[in-house]
């Protein structure tokens, strides 16, 4: 059996540790509004789905599933659930979300960003400058 090796590369290795901090930070908001909201783990995959499928119109349910990372039989009931909640209009059995859901996604893009904004503002005046400076940010 080949055991996968990790990239030695020092830029990924900073990457990833900023990220996985990041994705910490930011997670535990979109955690938070999640159950503030009332939406399973399930509800909360497919509706990332489904933003992803905005611009391309309506999804089959397989297509989502696919999307999600899940079988057809958790995207059935999470489908149901978030059109009975009111975030999805139905055309010829294809889903796409409504005004009701784009505000949804919109709040969750909103509680991921105050994530960001979270370990941003954690930041030394040192750090913050020179990812400016790596990004080419200029303030």
């Amino acid at each position: 059996m080949i055991t996968p090796t990790t990239p030695t590369d020092p830029l990924v290795e900073v990457l990833a540790t900023r990220l996985r901090l990041i994705d910490l930070v930011a997670w535990q908001r979109i955690a938070t509004w999640a159950e503030q909201s009332e939406l399973s783990f399930e509800d909360l995959r497919l509706l990332l789905a489904l933003a992803l499928k905005t611009d391309d119109g309506p999804a089959a349910v397989s297509e989502l599933a696919d999307l999600a990372g899940f079988s057809l039989d958790v995207a059935y009931p999470a489908i149901h659930r978030l059109r009975g909640r009111g975030y999805l209009r139905e055309e010829r059995r294809q889903y796409a979300l409504n005004r009701e859901g784009q505000e949804l996604v919109a709040m969750l893009d909103g509680a991921h960003r105050e994530g960001i904004q979270a370990y941003v503002d954690q930041l030394s005046p040192d750090e913050t400058r020179r990812l400016d400076a790596a990004f080419g940010i200029a303030r």
